[in-house]
């Protein structure tokens, strides 16, 4: 473990100015104050207690059991060789002061830094006072490539200047509704306000701030509806990606809640899994070789992936996410995509691989370990003990997942469809709708849920219906529920076309047909049902 630093040590560097104690102090409240850290509290008592050490003369008592004592709240006989969590925490905490550098803390003076190997930080200057100019003037980075927003003061073209605080209180929740997708790098709104009222040169602005794309717009008033523009720009581009507008009625006592309804709406379309944002990166990355994807874009051939399905994406991905694991393996949505795929392994039989559902809970777990507030993490571990017929455990991972976020239209259509195949079947299937409402790019798998609740109650011509809005005719569950509904439908000839497709794509599908069911149907009487129905297809098993 380093030495100590010294009162010297902190304002004497390189010939620098002097490095004050009050420096590195605002320092720290501007980073406590960043999205990167308000989301979590433990992050921020971690940095908390190793800078006050630090500053106070006590960096030597800054251990491992210091810290899991006196932070995290554990008892007397902690021991941290059989209890990793002070490790996993600590490589959090780099990985969150790296991302706040990265984006908010660009044009920061002051670098905080905790080195590997200890838990005592390290405080530099990042470049002299004397060398920043202006905000403006100072950065010469360029667009980062991954997905970074920053949401720009709204223009007020209303006319009235009591309408000020609308535009800022609408642009704030914009960006805190955009940093409730942890994929997403959203830059705090106090960072943008330097450009108020300002000419934007969206290249400039983008390379300025180190981000990719600028959320921006205004708000006009017309008696008393209301009208709000915003558009998303790609300031490597330069162009117009998206836009939208929303009249609203503009009633006093509803200001806040009509702020939080639009932040949610454009945060859904933007930043969602398969919203504007990473629809866009995508495309650039499915250009790639798996070989030569950075974390993020692998994952975002985890979501191309979800929406296909087959055998070739499978692979790719599978590339992809374990080149990820291994570059950075203290990357917990990576961990929980490679147990996402390890669980498609054994219910799709899409590639073989040995042991699947026991390596899927490990990944799976770590992953939560790595990252427990992270909605994909959790979901990840609820498909894990769905696969492993574990319903309490899943149905208590679901929930905790639903309640990280609610409007996440992806992930709660997929934790609905999730509580809805193990018999939830209202509040499982209220929650798909929603999660289907919320997102336009929803993958046709989700009609899987409600094709069994229709064939369950007999209910097979809406079954059906379900069926033919699966669309996906190269993964074999679609043909399935079409040719089991058109057999109970006495519809057999168009059953026999459908069984005849599913064959096609699973030539096993005979030997194979209630493992392969049964991966998905959790009860005994909805498989035979199903088989029933593929066998007045024409089935032979």
């Amino acid at each position: 473990m380093p030495p100590e630093p010294s009162k010297q040590s902190l304002t004497e560097r390189g010939g620098q100015p002097p490095l004050s104690e009050k420096a590195v102090r605002q320092q720290l409240e501007r980073i406590l104050a960043s999205p990167e850290f308000q989301s979590s509290a433990l992050l921020r008592a971690f940095l908390q207690f190793i800078v006050d050490q630090t500053l106070a003369g006590h960096a030597e008592e800054i251990k491992g059991y210091t810290v899991a004592t006196q932070v995290l709240g554990r008892e007397a006989d902690f021991d941290g060789a059989r209890d990793p969590i002070v490790r996993i925490l600590a490589g959090r905490l780099r990985r969150a002061l790296e991302r706040y550098y990265w984006a908010h803390g660009a044009q920061d003076l002051i670098k905080i830094d905790v080195p590997k190997g200890a838990y005592v930080p390290a405080f530099q200057w990042l470049r002299e006072p004397a060398e920043v100019k202006s905000t403006a003037a100072a950065s010469t980075l360029s667009p980062g490539p991954g997905p970074s927003v920053a949401v720009m003061p709204l223009l007020n073209l209303t006319g009235d200047n009591k309408q000020e605080y609308f535009a800022d209180g609408l642009a704030e929740e914009l960006t805190n509704e955009l940093a409730r997708y942890q994929d997403i790098r959203v830059l705090a709104f106090h960072s943008t306000l330097g450009w108020k009222n300002r000419d934007l040169d969206v290249r400039k602005v983008g390379r300025d701030l180190n981000i990719r794309f600028l959320l921006e717009g205004g708000i006009r008033k017309e008696a008393s509806r209301i009208k709000i523009s915003v558009r998303l720009v790609d300031t490597i581009s330069g162009l117009q990606i998206w836009g939208d507008q929303y009249r609203r009625e503009l009633k006093p006592r509803k200001i806040i809640a009509l702020q939080e309804e639009i932040a949610q709406k454009v945060a859904v379309t933007i930043g969602s899994e398969y919203g504007i944002i990473p629809r866009t990166l995508s495309r650039e990355a499915r250009k790639k070789p798996p070989e030569s994807l950075a974390t993020y874009e692998g994952i975002l051939r985890f979501y191309h992936h979800i929406l296909v399905l087959s055998p070739e994406t499978f692979s790719e991905t599978l590339r992809a996410i374990e080149q990820a694991v291994q570059r950075d393996p203290e990357c917990g949505l990576a961990w929980s995509m490679l147990a996402f795929l390890y669980g498609q392994s054994y219910s799709l039989q899409l590639a073989p691989m040995e042991s699947p559902l026991e390596q899927g809970l490990v990944a799976a777990q770590k992953g939560a370990v790595l990252e427990p507030d992270n909605q994909l993490v959790r979901t990840a571990l609820a498909q894990t003990h769905f696969f492993r017929n574990e319903r309490e455990m899943c149905l208590a991972e679901a929930e905790t997942a639903l309640s990280l976020n609610p409007n996440a239209p992806a992930v709660i259509g997929f934790l609905g469809w999730l509580l809805a195949l193990y018999g939830e079947w209202e509040r499982g299937l209220a929650i798909l709708e929603k999660g289907m409402d919320l997102n336009p790019h929803y993958p046709g798998w989700f009609h899987m849920a409600p094709f069994f609740h229709f064939f369950l109650q007999e209910r097979c011509e809406e079954a059906y219906q379900e069926a033919l809005a699966f669309q996906m005719p190269q993964f074999f569950w679609d043909p399935l529920l079409r040719a089991a509904a058109l057999g109970r439908l006495n519809r057999q000839a168009e059953g026999a076309q459908a069984l005849a497709e599913l064959l096609s794509l699973r030539p096993d599908f005979p030997s194979e047909s209630r493992f392969l069911i049964g991966c998905f149907a959790r009860f005994p009487y909805l498989i035979e049902g199903l088989l029933d129905g593929l066998r007045l297809a024409g089935l032979k098993i």
